[in-house]
């Protein structure tokens, strides 16, 4: 768990779930919300883990509640395909995106966190990720 010297709450937490194959990473805005999920998969028999779902919170600005502008789910699978949905609740619609490009997703991949050791599971910059949101953001 990293914790911002500005802010109350730490950056992130991670859950894991060795029985489900899960790892979760929640990342945390200054306010104590989440922002970022991140879904990790066991996806080899050496336990490597890949990203396979990401969430990301976009919250009403100058707004320091839970109210959200939109959010976005993306689904990635390990031959460079992802789809997206954006969920704009305050207007009760969505849009899905597919991506219309194999994509390098080399950068998804972790492996098994040992205990206390999180820095590849919690790294934020992922290229791939800024390159696909910067595109839906320009939509």
């Amino acid at each position: 768990m990293l914790q911002s010297k500005q802010s109350l709450y730490p950056d992130c937490f991670v859950t894991i779930v060795p029985r489900n194959q899960y790892i979760g990473v929640h990342f945390i805005d200054n306010e104590g919300r989440t922002y970022l999920k991140y879904h990790f998969g066991e996806v080899k028999e050496d336990r490597t883990l890949f990203l396979e779902e990401v969430w990301f919170t976009q919250y009403i600005v100058g707004n320091s509640s839970e109210d959200e502008e939109y959010r976005i789910h993306f689904a990635f699978d390990q031959d460079g395909n992802y789809a997206a949905r954006k969920y704009i609740d305050s207007k009760r619609k969505y849009e899905d995106y597919e991506g219309n490009q194999t994509l390098d997703f080399s950068g998804l991949y972790e492996k098994y966190p040992e205990f206390g050791q999180y820095q590849g599971i919690i790294q934020l910059e992922r290229p791939v990720l800024i390159d696909i949101i910067s595109g839906h953001k320009q939509r």
